[in-house]
């Protein structure tokens, strides 16, 4: 509480980099000031860690009963959404996240405020859960969150699709024994992705000797597979395969395995955190 309120604006305290100067907090006695200045500590702590605000005004929040069950998906979300947008490439206009299963029936303004995240660190670097959907906000992209009780086969599946007037992407995910991530779709191609560090997703026509040519000019180039996880259309029509590397994949490669006209488009994703 400050002697006179509101704060001058001419205050030095607003020019200290290390003080967060905070509304009147109508707390009259001097315990409740100590208790409601350590509340105020604790929630800064908690967003900061990405863990659930309680009362927040302008920021998602989560019951802290509930996080337990919500907070594998926060990761999941903005992976998918950093993948959904790689694989895009293009401006953004429309972003839908889509609940399914068990994860339907909970609280998720935190796991759509990620995916977002996701989305939009290519494009911000200073973005995270509580200004992502501001940011969504002033550059016009419409932001759907819709929920379903159906899940197919799987318990919970999030979904993140961007788009534009003309396209689209859509990246779904689920969790393996509770907390395992993996993505599981990708424009309809189901796969069985672990998304985390180098991911090269290739696009061909399902011809006999393509996928043993991407392994032969990513092992010329010293790149090793980790895992590969593949899906198509029909035989014979189009494929999608994603390859987990242990390393980059520079551009000069890349130019390399599209040059093959078996190939349709190879897209390479850095998924290490920053």
């Amino acid at each position: 509480m400050f002697a006179d309120e509101p704060l001058d604006t001419d205050s030095p305290l607003l020019d200290v980099d290390d003080i967060v100067v905070t509304p009147h907090l109508g707390a009259s006695t001097e315990a409740a000031q100590e208790n409601v200045a350590t509340s105020t500590a604790d929630q800064v702590v908690a967003a900061l860690e990405e863990q659930p605000v309680v009362n927040a005004l302008n920021a998602p929040s989560v019951d802290r009963a509930a996080f337990p069950r919500v907070r594998p998906y926060i990761d999941l979300a903005e992976t998918a959404g950093r993948i959904a947008v790689g694989l895009f490439g293009g401006r953004v206009n429309d972003v839908e996240v889509e609940y399914a299963g068990d994860i339907a029936e909970e609280q998720v303004d935190l796991v759509t405020a990620s995916a977002l995240r996701g989305v939009f660190r290519p494009l911000e670097s200073r973005v995270n859960t509580v200004n992502a959907t501001r940011i969504a906000e002033e550059r016009g992209i419409d932001v759907t969150e819709s929920k379903t009780s159906h899940s197919d086969v799987f318990q919970s599946r999030v979904s993140i699709t961007v788009s534009d007037d003309e396209s689209d992407v859509r990246v779904c995910g689920t969790l393996f024994a509770g907390d395992d991530p993996r993505i599981v779709q990708i424009d309809g191609y189901r796969v069985d992705a672990i998304p985390h560090g180098h991911m090269l997703v290739a696009r061909n026509h399902d011809e006999p000797g393509v996928i043993g040519f991407i392994g032969t000019v990513l092992g010329d180039h010293d790149i090793n597979i980790a895992g590969m996880f593949n899906g198509r259309e029909t035989i014979g029509g189009e494929a999608l395969t994603v390859y987990s590397l242990d390393s980059e994949v520079p551009e000069d490669v890349v130019a390399e395995l599209e040059g093959d006209g078996r190939i349709i488009r190879v897209q390479y994703l850095n998924l290490n955190d920053d």
